[in-house]
């Protein structure tokens, strides 16, 4: 630079008279998006109102014209069924006729009984005999007979069951059905047919109302399921094809769709503005019944009942308006706000010239930042800071991570009780692994609460003097194995209310952790072998003195199921692998937190509890036998009792090894059963 100082310089606060130049574009763009959005959304929720209350008469209108709809095809398919009963009333009359003479006439037409007048005609079939009388109408002969009436003879004869045709026009003019019927002999064999003619205006079987609709109701039409108009307003139509009409065309294509999904049988409405077209199948003839109604009407008497509510227009103007008056209030406040905060970072370096300060009208300078510039540019210095801020974090958790995974020294971070950060070295040494430690209760790895209150005991008066405290403390392995130690503790209180340090030196009596080898598959405990290295751990700190704070010896339980070679010959082994799991679980339920539970061989089980008295023991043998022999397990249809022999024995440092206690006990077992199983019996350490 030419010999001229440069520096950083932010812009002072404006004054306070200079408030209303501090609003920027962004508050007055605020003041009319904000009231128009309210404006906007307020009349898209009253549209929202009017369509679904719009929706809900559309609905009501459907569903009580389809319950109309439904109820008149079922009245017309009971009146169709009643034909058919008087129809099967008139066969049993004429069913002699078939096994008479040929030149017999049908005996029901010469009795003349009122119920033949049902009819516009009757039909009779016997071999290649066909018979018509005009019950109605005068004439008759064979020539007469029409070829629908002839078809459904012939169906009727082949099926053996009654039958309603399609409609026909007879020759007597108008629509017509024939009602088939068999004609059986006194073995039930189907001999001829009958066929009652009607036309279908006849006898009240369509109701007059049906054919004749004001114009104002709509139509109301009766349709074969193949689209043949049985009924129509317009008589000219009737036996047409209902393609020429698109309303009904399109409910015949709807209904089929329905059908053609496994839709329900019953009546349906479909809302085809303006009309609300229901459609409902007679169960007798499978006959439709299609009603077509215009209702627009009722739409715009809805309509006007909406119109009168024009107030409701108001209300998204009156919102509009008070959403305005409250952003003009706080934003005086906002104003004040944005006057008073110093920008972090100038927009612009600002030259401190020697003969005096740059000119604002520099264009170099740039434009003044409004309201919302000052503010973005502050959050974004403090969103800087923020990443820097993480960035450190997470430095810090990596170096802290690495230096618990890899320091060779064993340490945890205690906050109260609970355990908060663990090195994997101390992970390690006690056959966890980090994530099992962390956030538990430091009392889960002593080996017994005695031992742990006794150790606080101890450092509890150093710490609250000195800030430090060291002592020495039995662990528990994770395979129940004792891990003599030595701890140091460190308060921290500067960091943290009641954190502290523990640092952690492995004695002597460290055991490597339990490896799969080492585990029984069938019942999922350790197996004899791990069961010796736990034993030899007990002696060794027994001798050593480790073990003071017990209030008594170890106890060995040796556990013999008495009747197992029974059970794997009666039930087989499989059933008897069953019996050994089930009494694994049982040892696993008495075995207490410094328990230790395996299964020796075949049939033969091991459990150490490390304090536990005489009479303490003998409760515990005793619950497990009445236990056992109260399950009774039903093994292949066959019933059995499971017992067991319990050899009893406290461990102390008058064994010599591991191997010698498990025989001692081993002996006791066998002294319970010779007394008849199902008990336990104590063998002295001396008498070992």
């Amino acid at each position: 630079m030419d010999g001229r100082q440069v520096h950083w310089q932010p812009d002072p606060p404006p004054a306070a008279e200079g408030l209303r130049e501090t609003a920027g574009p962004w508050l007055w763009r605020l003041w009319v998006v904000v009231p128009l959005m309210v404006l906007l959304g307020t009349a898209l929720v009253q549209w929202l109102a009017i369509h679904a209350s719009q929706q809900t008469v559309i609905t009501q209108l459907s569903a009580q014209q389809a319950d109309e709809t439904e109820m008149l095809a079922r009245l017309m398919g009971s009146k169709l069924e009643q034909s058919q009963k008087v129809l099967g009333t008139l066969a049993e009359a004429a069913a002699p006729w078939v096994q008479g003479p040929a030149s017999q006439p049908p005996p029901l037409l010469d009795q003349g009984g009122t119920a033949t007048r049902y009819f516009d005609s009757l039909v009779f079939a016997r071999g290649a005999e066909v018979v018509r009388r005009q019950v109605r109408d005068a004439g008759q002969g064979d020539e007469a007979v029409e070829p629908a009436e002839r078809d459904v003879l012939r169906r009727v004869i082949v099926d053996g069951k009654p039958l309603v045709s399609e409609p026909f026009r007879s020759a007597s003019g108008g629509p017509s059905i024939a009602l088939g019927i068999p004609l059986r002999d006194k073995q039930g064999a189907v001999q001829g047919a009958m066929a009652g003619v009607l036309r279908l205006q006849s006898q009240s079987l369509l109701p007059v109302s049906l054919a004749i609709t004001p114009p104002d109701s709509g139509q109301l039409v009766l349709m074969t399921a193949s689209g043949v108009l049985i009924s129509h307003p317009d008589p000219t139509r009737v036996l047409g094809p209902a393609d020429s009409d698109s309303m009904l065309a399109q409910a015949l294509q709807l209904w089929r769709e329905r059908t053609a999904n496994g839709g329900a049988l019953t009546a349906h409405s479909w809302w085809l503005a303006p009309h609300v077209v229901s459609v409902a199948q007679m169960p007798a003839a499978r006959w439709l019944v299609v009603r077509v109604m215009p209702h627009d009407q009722s739409l715009q008497s809805w309509g006007r009942q909406w119109r009168s509510w024009w107030w409701l227009l108001l209300l998204p103007v009156a919102l509009a308006a008070l959403t305005w008056l409250w952003l003009w209030g706080h934003s005086r406040r906002f104003k004040q706000l944005v006057a008073q905060t110093p920008l972090p970072v100038a927009p612009a370096p600002v030259l401190a010239l020697a003969s005096g300060p740059v000119d604002a009208s520099d264009s170099a300078s740039g434009p003044l930042p409004d309201e919302i510039d000052r503010m973005g540019m502050h959050l974004h210095e403090l969103g800087q800071q923020r990443d820097s801020l993480s960035e450190q974090l997470r430095q810090q958790q990596q170096l802290a991570e690495s230096v618990l995974a890899h320091a060779r020294f064993s340490f945890l971070l205690l906050q109260g009780d609970q355990i908060q950060q663990v090195s994997q070295a101390l992970a390690h040494l006690l056959g966890y692994s980090r994530q099992d430690l962390q956030g538990q209760p430091v009392r889960m790895l002593a080996m017994a609460d005695q031992d742990f209150d006794l150790a606080w005991e101890q450092l509890a008066p150093d710490l609250e003097r000195l800030g430090s405290a060291e002592t020495s403390v039995v662990l528990r392995h994770q395979s129940g194995a004792p891990v003599m130690v030595s701890l140091h503790l460190v308060n921290i209180a500067e960091a943290g209310p009641e954190l502290r340090w523990c640092f952690v030196r492995a004695g002597q009596a460290r055991v490597a952790a339990q490896s799969p080898s080492r585990m029984d598959k069938l019942t999922l405990l350790p197996n004899y072998d791990a069961l010796l290295l736990h034993l030899t751990a007990l002696l060794q700190a027994r001798r050593q003195g480790l073990d003071e704070s017990s209030p008594s010896a170890p106890v060995l339980f040796y556990v013999n199921v008495d009747n197992m070679s029974a059970i794997n010959t009666l039930a087989g082994h499989a059933q008897g692998d069953l019996v050994l799991q089930h009494v694994a679980r049982q040892l696993q339920l008495l075995q207490p937190f410094q328990g230790y539970a395996a299964r020796v061989a075949g049939d033969k089980f091991a459990l150490v509890l490390r304090q536990c008295s005489r009479e303490k023991a003998h409760e515990l043998a005793a619950q497990l036998c009445d236990t056992l022999q109260n399950w009774e397990p039903q093994l292949r249809s066959k019933h059995f009792v499971v017992t067991v022999s319990i050899g009893l024995l406290q461990i102390d440092a008058s064994f010599a090894d591991a191997l010698q206690a498990v025989r001692a006990a081993d002996m006791a077992s066998y002294s319970a059963k010779r007394q008849g199983g199902n008990r336990a019996c104590w063998r002295e350490a001396k008498a070992a």
